[in-house]
């Protein structure tokens, strides 16, 4: 059950406790347009805000305490006691949050050496950027380290044990992508301001977390039929292969899940040949902001159409088209061409939130694909390079000879429908209007009432605001030929109530 009014304070004296307590707060409810959706909602971005390290805490315990499992999008740490970590972030990270990090580190036991690299301060952004992507996919955004992804932060763990020192058990660096793989334990820190620190699944009691995650798993495997819709216009059919886990395994070896917190019902960065998808994929956000709004038409596993879109739709075609031109076709691919589906990875954090700074910030909204029951549909030609040094090589020598290159492009979807059919015939609706079913499943109720109460623990802090979906308006007309009017002005008034300056949010140009 949907909750549109989050007013009660969980009161429990456990780390967990204290740490839902600190992060539930009030909601922000409009009336909704269409039946069934539920009205937008929004966090008390001012406590995050306001936040000193001392608030911080609480969380920071939880994710210092929470297993090490490489998991992008729902890190932890694992820290014993004795165990050294090195933790590197950018010049833009926010202090509180780091400070609180060590600070939970070193009351396991743990020792802490901290790194800060130079990172340019990310510039203002206007309008629909969702173009962006074509050209920023392969690049790290713009509050990581200015090393070659993990590359520069390997030499510095090599360069201590040449010196004669002990090394680390755990490096924490990064935010997205296949975890770098090490003889050592690697986690991503992707909370570089308070408020994704405060509202994501950083202080989520794991133990709920990690049920909820197995059921959505378990559920994916075992499907055989998958069917998917969503009001902004997407309706897709395609087939879970039962060799499809094998595969999953070979690419992503030693997961006993791939990924959790961003599991997809596709094997993630590939398009097998038994692959079938059949549709329309439509929508007007990806990692790097808004567009107008697009609908791609596959085939067999593969775009043959792209409409609308703005300039986002127009380079994605260009993409395509150039690609098949040259007739290259990318190893583990069935086919010549750039534009495979390949990823709908199912976000299954409740307390995610919007980015304050989504709609002035590239990649900004690559933040809130993980929040529960958001798909981030990917389509193009990569891989998970990191167990694989022949792909690695041959995209090295093959992918710049395209335009796209070895990458591939998003489009995310908040309100989406999904179900899974098994080979028994049996259905079970995974996501219905946006909502991830299993948070209201009687064993994971159970398990968060240990914690606080389940209505709370269980409800999302954010929901978008969509005219003509869960919000009065016309969707065409009022949002989807330009999102960024819409987002915009609502956004800016958010930042001024709360009292989010630059100096904040990341000293903005």
């Amino acid at each position: 059950m949907l909750l549109h009014d989050l007013k009660k304070r969980v009161k429990q004296s456990s780390v967990y406790g204290v740490a839902v307590a600190l992060l539930l707060s009030s909601a922000t409810v409009l009336q909704a347009q269409m039946a069934g959706y539920p009205a937008p909602r929004v966090p008390d971005y001012k406590k995050a805000i306001n936040a000193t390290v001392a608030d911080l805490m609480p969380i920071a315990r939880v994710i210092a305490r929470k297993p090490s499992r490489r998991m992008a999008l729902s890190p932890g740490y694992g820290i014993q006691p004795g165990e050294r970590a090195l933790i590197v972030v950018s010049n833009q990270f926010d202090r509180r949050v780091l400070q609180a990090i060590e600070q939970a580190i070193i009351e396991l036991g743990g020792k802490v050496d901290i790194m800060l690299t130079s990172a340019d301060a990310p510039g203002r952004i206007t309008g629909n950027r969702g173009y962006e992507e074509i050209r920023l996919m392969r690049l790290l955004g713009p509050r990581q380290s200015t090393f070659v992804r993990s590359g520069g932060v390997k030499g510095i763990v090599q360069a201590n044990l040449d010196a004669g020192g002990p090394g680390y058990d755990i490096v924490i660096n990064g935010s997205g992508g296949p975890n770098p793989r090490a003889d050592y334990r690697w986690e991503y820190i992707p909370w570089v301001t308070a408020d994704k620190f405060m509202f994501s699944m950083a202080g989520f009691p794991f133990e709920v977390q990690n049920r909820v995650d197995e059921m959505l798993w378990d559920t994916m495997i075992h499907g055989r039929t998958i069917h998917a819709t969503d009001p902004e216009g997407t309706d897709m059919t395609w087939h879970w292969q039962p060799e499809f886990v094998s595969m999953l395994r070979e690419h992503w070896p030693g997961y006993p899940m791939v990924k959790a917190g961003h599991l997809s019902a596709i094997p993630l960065f590939r398009s097998p040949e038994t692959a079938d998808a059949n549709g329309v994929l439509a929508g007007t956000i990806n990692h790097t902001g808004t567009f107008p709004h697009i609908k791609l038409t596959i085939e067999k596993n593969e775009i043959v159409k792209v409409e609308g879109g703005g300039e986002y739709g127009k380079r994605w075609r260009e993409v395509l088209e150039d690609c098949k031109e040259k007739g290259i076709r990318f190893p583990g691919f069935p086919a010549p061409g750039c534009g495979w589906f390949e990823e709908a990875a199912i976000g299954t954090d409740p307390w995610r939130a919007r980015d304050l700074e989504a709609d002035i910030r590239l990649r900004a909204h690559s933040w809130e694909r993980g929040r529960s029951g958001i798909i981030h549909w990917g389509l193009g030609v990569t891989q998970n390079f990191e167990y694989h040094e022949a792909l690695t090589q041959w995209y090295r020598e093959n992918s710049g000879k395209t335009k796209g290159g070895g990458s591939h492009r998003h489009i995310h979807t908040h309100f989406t429908t999904m179900d899974f059919t098994n080979e028994d015939g049996k259905t079970t609706r995974a996501i219905d209007k946006g909502r991830l079913t299993f948070l209201d499943d009687p064993e994971v109720r159970r398990i968060a009432a240990k914690y606080g109460d389940p209505d709370e623990i269980l409800s999302e802090k954010w929901i978008p605001s969509f005219p003509g979906i869960n919000a009065p308006g016309d969707y065409m007309k009022d949002y989807a030929a330009d999102p960024y009017a819409y987002n915009h002005p609502m956004m800016e008034k958010l930042r001024q109530e709360v009292g989010w300056s630059p100096e904040i949010g990341g000293q903005l140009k």
